[in-house]
């Protein structure tokens, strides 16, 4: 028994040290920001330029700086169908392959809408500017506006705020909408998300078979 305690307080301590390592890094990292000679200026004389012309939604992206970091970014949209009903949605994450290197996905948030009889295109921006916390935003017009935001924080943990509804990613990183004729909709939360180094329709696959979903659709359609 004393065993048992003795490793259990070892390993409590040791997750407290990784925990307060990252903290400390994060930080450490945030200060950095604030400090003009760590700036990395091409970065952020490149995003005035680049942003000046851009009109994101649903919140106007503006150029600030930031210290120098590694750290590659992408969304995807896709589509799927459940028995005629047709899913419109929107991946983001990081290529952990790099710049250059093969495209290697690791999945931080993807948010798919029930679009009833046709496809839509979700527009989603990512964003690798405030490393290492992923930030992501986004919009898509149906019977009402649906506008998202979320960030995503290195201990994997993070937000996704719809519509002033928000989820706690720590339960579920894919976030399914099912808008209503009047304004409201319903949601589901799961924990199905892509794996790094598979196709991607295995995860489409892994969702369409959540049996909650045709429940959701007899619910907005009734």
């Amino acid at each position: 028994m004393i065993k048992k305690i003795l490793i259990l307080l070892i390993f409590a301590t040791a997750t407290s040290c990784i925990g307060q390592n990252v903290v400390d890094s994060l930080e450490t990292k945030a200060k950095n920001n604030q400090i003009p000679e760590k700036w990395n200026m091409e970065l952020f004389n490149n995003d005035k330029k680049w942003l000046k012309d851009t009109n994101s939604k649903p919140i106007n992206s503006l150029a600030f700086p930031v210290e120098k970091y590694e750290y590659y970014v992408f969304n995807k949209p896709f589509n799927f169908e459940i028995d005629n009903s047709h899913f419109s949605g929107i991946s983001f994450g990081e290529n952990t392959g790099g710049k250059e290197d093969k495209f290697i996905f690791k999945h931080e948030l993807t948010i798919i809408f029930y679009t009833k009889e046709k496809d839509y295109q979700v527009n989603g921006d990512v964003s690798s500017r405030n490393f290492p916390y992923l930030t992501i935003q986004g919009q898509l017009e149906l019977n009402n506006t649906y506008s998202f935001v979320g960030i995503k924080s290195p201990e994997d943990a993070g937000y996704l705020i719809l519509n002033l509804k928000s989820f706690d990613l720590r339960f579920g990183q894919t976030i399914i909408i099912f808008p209503n004729k009047d304004n409201s909709f319903l949601y589901l939360q799961s924990d199905e998300k892509p794996v790094t180094g598979e196709d991607f329709n295995e995860f489409i696959d892994r969702v369409k078979n959540d049996d909650r979903i045709e429940k959701m659709i007899d619910k907005v359609s009734g």
